[in-house]
């Protein structure tokens, strides 16, 4: 469910940071988060993704279907885009992720699934649709 979050006044920007459900996991293990990738997949379900390095530099958003799924790679088809992802050694965490409106006055939750990959980039991927208020070019 993605949710607005307006903190009441006084009361610090960013809430304190509470220990996951479910901590990150191999991708073999079996947890809520890969399952939901796979169940995704199998549905043949359209996500929603943002794909971002860690030292910066690239952000890539957009939506898409998982064409591909493995212990060791995953790629996700847009249009006629492919982006291929390698999964080796990375941690999957299933549960909301924070973000920020696109004027920064306000931030809001998106239930899906946060992949940190090896090289310390981070992937998250959503079955959700973010309000029309919410994103950019609708502010």
């Amino acid at each position: 469910m993605t949710a607005l979050i307006n903190p009441p006044a006084g009361a610090p920007a960013t809430p304190p940071v509470q220990p996951s459900a479910q901590s990150p996991a191999v991708a073999g293990a079996d947890g809520p988060a890969w399952r939901q990738l796979r169940q995704w997949q199998q549905d043949g379900k359209e996500l929603a993704f943002v794909y971002s390095r860690s030292l910066g530099g690239l952000m890539q958003t957009g939506r898409g279907r998982l064409a591909r799924l493995s212990v060791e790679a995953l790629a996700i088809e847009a249009g006629l885009c492919k982006m291929f992802v390698v999964l080796t050694g990375a941690g999957y965490e299933a549960g909301p992720q924070l973000f920020f409106t696109p004027d920064l006055l306000g931030r809001f939750n998106v239930e899906g699934v946060a992949v940190r990959l090896a090289n310390h980039d981070w992937l998250f991927l959503s079955a959700e649709a973010v309000p029309a208020h919410l994103t950019i070019g609708n502010t």
